[in-house]
């Protein structure tokens, strides 16, 4: 019972914050400030703001430290839903951790495949001293679902996606360099480069296709080079960039 009350407390504090901020939310932040227990972001992955695509996989791994004078235990819990408050896990149970009075650090994994339809994934990451009935002071951690559009160039929503279809073609010779995947279609002359997990870059592909015109006495080659990158805006430049240059 004291879950579910707390479930709906963590909804109504972002609802009231979301409709009185005129600016941006931060893309991770604590909501509110409670006194005796307290709870802060030490690491995020994918970071924080770090855009997702529909149809992905994507695996949150989050490492938070805290701090319970409260009462002598409590919990840590992950709440994964929409930009509507919806629940996006479903009838799974949602991810959780005890903790004892005192300061430590925790880390919370999940996976969920990103729903179509929806603008955010967000994060709720309560500490829970026991007896209490609601909190405050909740980390909220902020992803938004890139538009399908801005993949298009690649031909699919997402880098998992890309490489899921291209592992089922016989045809596509696959081999590594410094991490990354490569796929080479000779039939389509084309090498896909597929970011490694841990690089800042993911998750992203890069396609190049090799395109041959001819002027009537030779063929003049040159490459076409399209990118989906989900990961952050400076990752994927300097992606590009380091592309551009090989």
């Amino acid at each position: 019972m004291g879950i579910r009350v707390l479930f709906v407390f963590v909804l109504l504090a972002f609802a009231c914050l979301s409709n009185a901020a005129d600016a941006p939310l931060p893309w991770a932040f604590v909501n509110g400030s409670a006194k005796g227990y307290s709870i802060k972001l030490e690491s995020a992955l994918p970071a924080p703001g770090t855009p997702v695509a529909n149809g992905q996989t994507v695996e949150f791994k989050i490492t938070v430290s805290y701090q319970l004078s409260a009462a002598d235990k409590g919990s840590i819990l992950m709440v994964v839903q929409d930009e509507t408050n919806k629940n996006l896990l479903g009838d799974r149970k949602q991810q959780s951790q005890s903790v004892d009075r005192g300061k430590g650090t925790i880390t919370l994994t999940d996976s969920l495949v990103v729903p179509e339809g929806g603008k955010e994934i967000r994060l709720f990451i309560p500490l829970v001293p026991a007896g209490l009935i609601s909190t405050s002071g909740e980390l909220v951690i902020r992803y938004p679902v890139a538009d399908e559009s801005a993949s298009s160039s690649v031909g699919y929503p997402s880098m998992a996606a890309a490489l899921k279809d291209l592992r089922s073609n016989p045809d596509v010779a696959f081999s590594l360099q410094n991490g990354w995947i490569i796929a080479n279609d000779r039939n389509h002359l084309t090498i896909w480069s597929f970011a490694p997990e841990g690089d800042p870059a993911f998750p992203s592909v890069v396609k190049r296709v090799l395109v041959q015109v001819s002027n009537g006495t030779k063929f003049n080659s040159s490459i076409n080079m399209s990118v989906l990158c989900q990961s952050t805006q400076s990752a994927c430049d300097k992606m590009v960039a380091d592309h551009r240059d090989e």
